[in-house]
């Protein structure tokens, strides 16, 4: 009997160190891949005037962010300890499918948020709808992005599956709502470094969050002969 509890005791160690390492792995390769963007972001002086080039700044974290939430997926699947490897294969895989969704939401947003910062211009009611749409988009985005990190669906059905779990999963969306507020807050209250230093944390967080959305997707719309090349796990 002790030494059952002795080997499940170890067992349990292994695992609770392997997941440890693939998150400092991957959150050092998102940082080196997200960098360029977040140092855009910590030198930016925050004026109004400069909300195009903080969406722009955004571009390479995108990417980075996808190949994390797929490599820490990817960490279930494989026994072999590889996150470094597993980390930029994902990388170069969705880098172009991320950033054909991304930009033109990050164009979007920061449409909005010029509506929002000038709301004295605009009017009120233009304001609240920009605040409302604003919120709308960059929910889709996440799911848009989670959706083009682990799975290998046309752009436009990566778009439709987006705007449909918004909708179809509201505890999945309500779930990055609450993420969003969090990352924000978090951001603003401390430094904009804290989103490249826990950005594997927050990867793990909105991958763990996707459950329901990440196994209708595979119920519903994968193939089951298509296997890993649809899926892309």
């Amino acid at each position: 009997m002790s030494e059952k509890k002795t080997l499940g005791g170890s067992d349990a160690f292994g695992r609770v160190t392997g997941a440890v390492y693939w998150y400092i792995v991957v959150e050092i390769a998102f940082a080196l891949a997200g960098l360029p963007g977040v140092v855009g972001i910590v030198l930016l002086e925050p004026v109004p005037n400069n909300i195009p080039l903080y969406a722009l700044c955004l571009v390479p974290i995108l990417p980075a962010f996808s190949a994390a939430i797929a490599a820490l997926r990817a960490r279930r699947r494989s026994e072999a300890l590889d996150p470094w490897r597993q980390y930029w294969r994902r990388w170069l895989a969705n880098v172009k499918d991320v950033l054909v969704i991304g930009i033109p939401a990050l164009a979007v947003l920061a449409l909005f948020g010029f509506n929002i910062a000038f709301g004295d211009v605009a009017g009120g009611v233009f304001v609240i709808v920009a605040m409302i749409l604003g919120a709308v988009v960059a929910l889709w985005l996440v799911h848009a992005l989670v959706i083009a990190s682990l799975f290998s669906f046309r752009t436009r059905d990566t778009m439709r599956l987006a705007a449909y779990y918004l909708i179809a999963k509201p505890l999945v969306t309500l779930g990055v709502l609450s993420l969003v507020v969090i990352a924000t807050a978090a951001a603003a209250v401390t430094s904009s470094w804290v989103l490249l230093v826990a950005g594997s944390v927050l990867a793990g967080l909105v991958l763990m969050n996707a459950r329901a959305m990440i196994a209708d997707i595979e119920t519903r719309f994968v193939a089951e002969d298509a296997g890993e090349a649809a899926s892309g796990q």
